[in-house]
């Protein structure tokens, strides 16, 4: 894979596209992402230099102190400045752990993705299957506002493909979850919020969620699996063949 090229395919998607629950702005500077329903705003892509940086984010972070809303700039460490995670900081901006951002080219799928998922999966196609997975996102990742599962149901009532949940079951009973983002006019299907209940861990529901989220993926044309990945999921995932194209922080502001 040539990676100076696929970060700049990411560049130019972060910059130019949006899903389908989502508004996009772009601006000279920065590109605004937000949900419709008002509950996230982002900025998902910024070209700064050093002499516009510091004004272009004291102007995002008025713009959104006017909402009276909070916002997450998405920082990769390929952006310029090389000091804008120190300049975002001085503004007032958090930035959340570290993660890094993995790629894989699924054109010609790797051995993994030719063998049989072991354990049982489903798409998330039912308000029912919804409510599982809400419940068992609360259990793996603690108690959270339930955006995530209320995004799904959304994209269940529109019947939108472009984000999708799976549950993985031993027998009959749930033991981890996993979101898949897509857009057709994407390289790219983003694997987010892949988790494993504690009982179950160590036992290859990650990986089956993993192989279920690239399938589709596949058969929906994208050419690369993209994922965030934490200390705990990165050693799996680089087992899997994923590559390190570059990092991330979410950085928070709040009014």
């Amino acid at each position: 894979m040539n990676l100076a090229e696929i970060r700049q395919r990411l560049d130019d998607e972060r910059r130019t596209l949006a899903l389908d629950a989502e508004v996009l702005v772009q601006l000279p500077a920065v590109t605004r992402l937000r949900t419709r329903d008002g509950s996230h705003y982002s900025i998902s892509f910024s070209r700064l230099t050093t002499d516009n940086a510091d004004a272009a984010i004291s102007n995002e972070v008025e713009y959104h102190r006017h909402l009276g809303v909070k916002f997450e700039w998405k920082l990769y460490a390929h952006d310029s400045p090389p000091d804008l995670l120190d300049r975002l900081k001085s503004h007032g901006l958090n930035p959340g752990p570290m993660e890094a951002v993995l790629v894989c080219d699924i054109t010609d799928p790797p051995p993994w993705l030719r063998e049989p998922i072991v354990h049982h999966v489903e798409r998330i196609e039912t308000p029912q299957q919804v409510d599982i997975f809400r419940r068992l996102e609360d259990a793996i990742f603690g108690q959270r506002n339930g955006s995530n599962a209320d995004a799904l149901a959304e994209a269940v009532r529109s019947g939108s493909s472009q984000h999708r949940g799976y549950i993985a079951y031993s027998a009959t009973e749930p033991a981890g979850i996993g979101r898949l983002y897509t857009h057709p006019q994407s390289h790219f299907a983003g694997l987010y919020g892949g988790g494993t209940h504690p009982a179950h861990r160590s036992q290859g529901f990650y990986r089956a969620l993993i192989a279920a989220r690239a399938v589709d993926a596949r058969q929906l044309g994208a050419r690369y699996l993209l994922v965030d990945a934490l200390p705990t999921s990165r050693p799996i995932l680089e087992r899997l063949g994923l590559q390190w194209l570059t990092d991330t922080w979410p950085c928070q502001w709040k009014p």
